[in-house]
């Protein structure tokens, strides 16, 4: 157990079901804080951040790690692990860091008020898609969920600008959240001891102007933090458990004002889930695809990784 950065305490779990010394440690009050930090990774085309604890002796317990584009404000696609876990741990109350890789101002970008201005200056001040400074239409929709870790502390790194984008309100809680809670029941009906999880973004959303020419939408400059046309996730059992390793990748239409028909950029399969995705176009269109041809003509860098 990390009490501090250089103190790692020791505890055994007896036949009995006990661990010995019993937790919590009365000498553990400060805990280790969850840091950000660059590494080299071929999978990425931009910067990779690794995110978790840095112990005294040079270890490095990562959580997760995120491709981000400083430049662009734009987390491409961030990979973690979902384990088995029977704890039930509230999330906790939490704001978004930056960790000094954007600014306060740029991580501004996601509030209510600057979208309203900013969809105004990009779509006339007749545009009716966000209705007042007030109007919560996005939210910060994480890539590596909270929910996907198994401690409050965990849980609380996820809150992070290298680990969101800008999403629907009403996608991240529907099918988007229907998706989230269908890997983490895999993981802990199913037999598998690890679920690797890719998730990003693909393509910019574009909405119509008040001209009627698609525009497309970036919270930020010219073309910095877009709003993705499409969130995914590709999911693959680790040790590729018989008879039925998981491996599928799933997409999710980020756009609530078409709510049409929608061809997604994959060869579709039958999502195993099926069964309880909302089709309901504002809570996100979703579709599933096979994973090797998805990575093949979406994210080619991604090929053996996820």
């Amino acid at each position: 157990m990390v009490c501090t950065s250089n103190d790692v305490k020791d505890t055994t779990c007896n036949g009995n079901g006990l661990l010995v010394p019993p937790l919590p440690f009365d000498d553990c009050t400060s805990q280790p804080k969850a840091t950000a930090e660059v590494v080299q990774d071929k999978s990425c085309p931009h910067k990779m951040y690794r995110v978790g604890y840095k112990l005294d002796d040079g270890q490095f317990l990562e959580l997760y790690r995120s491709c981000y584009d400083v430049e662009h404000l734009t987390a491409h696609f961030v990979k973690h692990s979902v384990y088995p876990n029977t704890l039930s741990i509230a999330r906790p109350p939490q704001g978004f860091t930056t960790d000094r890789v954007i600014s306060g101002n740029q991580a501004a970008s996601f509030e209510a008020s600057r979208i309203y201005s900013r969809f105004a200056s990009l779509l006339g001040q007749q545009q009716g898609f966000v209705k007042s400074k007030r109007d919560m239409v996005f939210d910060r929709g994480h890539l590596a969920p909270s929910a996907d870790f198994n401690f409050g502390e965990h849980m609380s790194a996820t809150f992070k600008y290298i680990n969101l984008v800008a999403q629907y309100q009403g996608v991240n809680r529907g099918n988007w959240k229907t998706i989230e809670t269908w890997i983490r029941k895999q993981a802990n009906m199913g037999p598998y001891r690890e679920l690797q999880v890719c998730t990003g973004g693909l393509g910019v959303l574009q909405l119509p102007d008040s001209s009627q020419v698609p525009t497309a939408i970036y919270l930020e400059g010219t073309n910095s933090n877009p709003v993705p046309k499409w969130l995914f996730k590709i999911v693959k059992d680790v040790a590729a458990t018989p008879p039925a390793p998981i491996h599928i990748a799933i997409l999710t239409y980020n756009n609530i004002e078409n709510t049409g028909t929608v061809s997604p950029p994959c060869q579709q399969i039958l999502c195993p889930f099926a069964n309880v995705l909302n089709s309901d176009g504002k809570k996100g269109l979703t579709f599933c695809c096979d994973p090797k041809e998805f990575i093949r003509n979406n994210v080619p860098h991604l090929e053996n990784v996820c």
